[in-house]
């Protein structure tokens, strides 16, 4: 938002908002949720008032409740009155001074009925962006550099703009990562939309391999616990020791075999 009439790569939040920057992308993220799941058409009365209407489910009318408390607590010269109209209908007029109409033509711009908010005018900053998803800036330009993040465009003002759907774009590459997926078969992943036609690129071939790497690592690490455990219960405490018993439980790797000539050599090294 600004409080000069938004550019439609600009946020829509004011100059004069007192909300921490740090909780900034937080709350657009979730106006971006609740315009896409609860906004059914938007109507414009006058320059200073935009009326909202939603899905009549109480949910939704909590949702609406709660944000507009919150945004008002931050933002004091916007006004929201939300009102049940019906069963199945629940208005939200927002109301605005003149000298903030710029803001309102923001969030007008911003709202997308029908599950499409945030498909035009919604842009963040690579600060914005990095907060909301929970990385730091320079993660952005690396998930650039290895094709992961598309790169963004700039305003005016030579700010980096990324489109509002990046956010959910990390939060996928961050919990494939977890998940276990290399940077390379995230990039894999994300593509297989485009590439849905090629065999073993999808989701399912993926978890499914990656699965078996798992299992094959658990595996691993069960072996080691148990060679602990036996050791610990053995009471080895001897390595050089251990290395020469027959009976000691540690996974030694056997000794090379030695043929005839190398015995005999042993045996008699003149």
């Amino acid at each position: 938002m600004s409080d000069r009439h938004p550019a439609a790569d600009d946020t829509w939040v004011p100059d004069s908002c007192r909300l921490p920057t740090a909780e900034l992308p937080l709350r657009l993220a979730e106006f971006d949720r609740f315009f896409a799941e609860a906004v059914l058409r938007i109507e414009r009365p006058s320059a200073q008032r935009l009326r909202l209407h939603l899905v009549g489910t109480a949910e939704a009318e909590r949702g609406a409740r709660d944000l507009t408390a919150r945004e008002s607590a931050c933002c004091s010269f916007f006004t929201f009155d939300v009102t049940r109209t019906g069963p199945d209908a629940v208005t939200v007029d927002v109301q605005v001074p003149a000298s903030h109409v710029g803001v309102l033509d923001g969030l007008a711009e911003r709202v997308r009925p029908g599950g499409a908010a945030g498909a035009a005018g919604a842009w963040l900053r690579s600060g914005q962006l990095a907060g909301a998803a929970g990385v730091n800036p320079q993660t952005l330009r690396y998930y650039e550099r290895r094709g992961l993040l598309a790169a963004p465009r700039r305003s005016p003002g030579g700010h980096r703009l990324y489109p509002a759907e990046s956010v959910t774009r990390l939060r996928i590459i961050k919990t494939a990562q977890r998940l276990g997926f290399t940077l390379g078969e995230v990039a894999e992943l994300l593509d297989a939309e485009r590439r849905r036609h090629d065999r073993g690129v999808g989701l399912p071939a993926r978890a499914t391999a990656k699965l078996a790497e798992v299992e094959q690592r658990l595996a691993d690490l069960t072996a080691v616990r148990d060679s602990l455990r036996a050791a610990i219960s053995a009471g080895c405490d001897d390595l050089i020791a251990c290395a020469g018993s027959s009976c000691c439980p540690l996974p030694f790797p056997d000794p090379p075999p030695v043929d005839a000539t190398t015995a005999r050599s042993r045996r008699d090294p003149g």
